[in-house]
């Protein structure tokens, strides 16, 4: 009987806790009075204006980031006005993830709109910074930055010029590499030649060798018949 007690008092604080309005002095208000069905859950309000919206201000988009935050704080008073609803259902576990499917799919558009509006905020307030400099007038030059200019510019004149030079270097490398490449080439295609010459005359001496040797054999049969 105490630990059903102590159930009932625990749903009763959570209840407190998670349904009161936003304005303190607002009378509290159960999920039953509200007529909650435990484990139903409706879908998202931002499908579809705010699943993959565009925003053409900066306006827009903070006024969706906002849109996008207090979804997240309407999902965290139903998850929990769900699971205490469903603590009174026969299977808790089944009613709890019926809610949760639900509030899963929410969760997810919320959190794209917060993230899809943080990035066209930090677009929006890049463009504004990049057009007030540009509209800022220039500052007028101090003493000794002709002499600092002039040295940046011999400076990258050197650079430019070592570049060169380094290509230039690999360029005529690279130039020899490939003509003693060829030459190489060259010699081996030579040295193959005279192989394939020298097999060449081997083996038509060796067929010479073998018809006068057939020939002789055949000579002396011929002579031992008389």
């Amino acid at each position: 009987m105490r630990k059903k007690i102590t159930v009932g008092l625990v749903m009763m604080a959570l209840a407190t806790s998670v349904f009161a309005a936003a304005n303190e002095d607002a009378e509290f208000v159960t999920p039953e009075e509200l007529g909650w069905e435990a484990g139903v859950v409706a879908p998202s309000p931002l499908d579809p204006d705010y699943v993959d919206p565009e925003f053409k201000t900066l306006e827009e988009a903070e006024k969706a980031k906002a849109i996008g935050e207090a979804e997240l704080k309407r999902i965290q008073r139903l998850r929990e006005g769900h699971t205490y609803l469903c603590q009174k259902k026969v299977f808790v576990n089944d009613c709890i993830e019926r809610a949760e499917s639900v509030l899963y799919k929410r969760t997810r558009i919320a959190n794209q709109l917060i993230r899809k509006a943080d990035h066209q905020i930090r677009i929006f307030k890049s463009k504004e910074r990049r057009s007030q400099a540009a509209q800022e007038p220039s500052m007028p030059a101090q003493r000794g930055s002709v002499k600092s200019n002039d040295e940046k510019i011999a400076k990258q004149s050197a650079r430019q010029q070592q570049e060169q030079a380094n290509v230039a270097a690999y360029e005529a490398k690279l130039k020899s590499q490939n003509e003693r490449v060829a030459q190489l080439q060259k010699e081996a295609a030579e040295r193959k030649a005279k192989r394939e010459a020298r097999k060449a005359a081997y083996e038509a001496e060796r067929q010479k060798r073998e018809q006068a040797q057939k020939l002789q054999k055949e000579n002396s049969q011929k002579e031992g018949l008389f």
